[in-house]
């Protein structure tokens, strides 16, 4: 079976340095979507540039401890993958999860996105993935959603294309791997959640 592994190399290099639709609603103020879509924009290429730190965290059971590790190679037996990214100033700004892919037909990342108080501003869905039925190859689904200061949903985007990015119809593909996931209001509720503990 074919695996996604050069995807894989791909992402994960982005995601740690250590190693659309447009559905709108009601916006407190005017500049607010811009200056989220720009903050986003920044911790994408702090990240990509490798400016600030990382720490790896695995989970081995589903009601386990999340462990920190201090190599890039994640073990086989790790189910759940962590990457607590922090800036320059040593604050935790996102947090990716990584649910292991025994089969290896999909890719998936959860990142959340924190703001100077430990809230959630934004959150992403990334998710890559073979039978599909409505491409030969690999289907790219990425989903984007904004919170206001109060935990509200303020925007969403959505996309979903193939291989030479070009766009694919929602309703023509299975999506055998769109697995339930949650989003916590702010860091503290998101570590507690997922039994990490780190200073951060």
């Amino acid at each position: 079976m074919r695996k996604l592994t050069y995807l894989l190399i791909i992402i994960l290099g982005l995601l740690c340095a250590c190693n659309s639709k447009n559905t709108s609603t009601s916006i407190p103020e005017p500049d607010l979507m811009e200056r989220l879509r720009y903050e986003k924009s920044e911790i994408d290429t702090l990240i990509k540039n490798s400016k600030g730190e990382c720490l790896t965290f695995i989970k081995l059971t589903e009601t386990g401890t999340a462990s920190l590790i201090e190599t890039d190679s994640v073990p086989e037996e790790a189910i759940t993958t962590y990457y607590i990214f922090k800036d320059s100033l040593g604050k935790a700004i996102t947090i990716s999860e990584l649910p292991t892919s025994k089969s290896g037909d999909w890719f998936i990342v959860y990142t959340h996105y924190f703001d100077k108080t430990g809230k959630t501003f934004a959150f992403e869905r990334q998710t890559n993935f073979f039978n599909s039925n409505c491409t030969d190859g690999v289907a790219y689904e990425t989903k984007t959603v904004f919170y206001n200061s109060d935990f509200k949903i303020i925007n969403k985007f959505y996309k979903l294309v193939d291989e030479k990015n070009k766009p694919l119809n929602k309703d023509s593909c299975s999506h055998f791997y769109d697995y339930k996931y949650n989003v916590s209001a702010n860091i503290d509720n998101y570590l507690k959640t997922n039994k990490i503990i780190t200073s951060r």
